[in-house]
């Protein structure tokens, strides 16, 4: 599943973020062809602003994929789009659409790790991080061995993804993440090597960045 139903405000602009054309072609289809190409993925749903679903852009169209309608917020569009999937399969993988350079290696680690109870794509912390208080004071420095920076995709079997989504829908509680979600089940997510480069594309001056990506990639 890619979640693709954001609408943008931190970026700006008119158009959604991952319509925009990166390297000569839109974000959004760079992440679709990743995982299109994968021999392991069984179905590609894709969730869309709703405009958007309804109103499926030429290129998108081109693609065998299930497009489904988005939500309000992000734990919406994934419900939506869990329940537009084959009911058959027994392993979800959630992607964020703004993330275009993910790739092969990535997802098939994260589909190796899934079984039991998920798995996700995440790179250690190589920063120094601050603890800061209201007034800009810093204070603790954080230790860094231990954390981890999440990314997508991630990965859980099916039955538990959708357990995790309707205990928080029930208690009206949204997450940053599914693997937040799984988590509050006592259930133990392990983080497989995502890559610096696996960047998700939020901001305007995310693309100088994501421009350069691009032209190193072809």
């Amino acid at each position: 599943m890619i979640v693709a139903a954001g609408l943008g405000r931190r970026f700006g602009g008119n158009v959604p973020k991952q319509f925009l054309e990166l390297g000569g072609e839109p974000i959004l289809l760079r992440a679709i062809r990743a995982f299109a190409e994968h021999a392991a993925i069984a179905e590609l749903v894709v969730v869309l602003p709703p405009f958007y679903a309804a109103a499926p852009p030429e290129w998108l169209r081109a693609h065998p994929v299930k497009i489904v309608p988005g939500g309000a917020e992000r734990g919406a569009s994934v419900w939506n789009g869990l329940a537009a999937l084959d009911p058959n399969l027994d392993t979800v993988l959630v992607h964020d659409g703004a993330r275009p350079f993910v790739t092969s290696d990535i997802i098939t680690r994260v589909i190796q790790a899934t079984p039991g109870g998920g798995a996700i794509a995440a790179v250690p912390v190589a920063d120094t991080l601050k603890r800061v208080q209201a007034d800009g004071l810093i204070t603790e420095t954080v230790e860094r061995a231990t954390l981890w920076q999440a990314q997508t995709p991630q990965g859980f079997p099916r039955p538990l993804l959708v357990r995790a989504y309707q205990r928080a829908r029930a208690e009206g509680r949204a997450g940053t993440d599914e693997a937040e979600l799984v988590e509050r089940l006592g259930v133990r997510v392990r983080v497989v090597l995502g890559s610096p480069t696996n960047v998700k594309i939020t901001r305007p001056e995310d693309l100088p960045l994501a421009e350069a990506l691009a032209g190193s990639a072809r």
